[in-house]
């Protein structure tokens, strides 16, 4: 009955397992396989169902152990992600000279400062009490019309 449960486990879960065992976070281990986060969870979730445990990492570490606690160290590394790289000034878009506060084609990481970010919200803040503003002194003047 002990082995029959690993049995139930497909290869993505064991691979999923694997991965988890070796710490690797779920935003991970998805592009790693070419599937969504979503995806991993679900792949997660079924192997606790079938293992009968309540958490990944003790799923994770049955596995382990059924397995020989033998894994490669090679595949099952944690990854580096790879810091970004400047784009060149023929791939920058239109807005290189004034980033946005969300990832662009040219930018693909919102990598504002702390600075930068409040700048944007006091920025906006500013725009939609102007907006509303606007709208008040419209709304009063039309009443006065009438």
């Amino acid at each position: 009955m002990e082995d029959n449960r690993f049995d139930l486990l497909t290869d993505g879960q064991k691979e999923c397992l694997r991965l988890f065992h070796a710490r690797w976070e779920v935003k991970d281990i998805a592009r790693h396989i070419g599937r969504s986060p979503v995806t991993v969870n679900q792949r997660l979730a079924l192997a606790r169902q079938h293992l009968g445990v309540s958490r990944s990492a003790e799923a994770a570490r049955l596995l382990f152990d059924h397995e020989g606690g033998i894994y490669d160290s090679a595949i099952y590394e944690p990854l580096l992600v790879a810091e970004p790289q400047l784009a060149d000034a023929s791939t920058l878009d239109q807005t290189a000279g004034f980033p946005l506060p969300f990832p662009t084609q040219g930018r693909p990481i919102n990598d504002l400062t702390l600075a930068g970010k409040l700048i944007y919200s006091l920025v906006l803040s500013a725009l939609i009490a102007s907006i509303f503003g606007g709208s008040i002194a419209a709304l009063s003047g039309l009443s006065e019309l009438f």
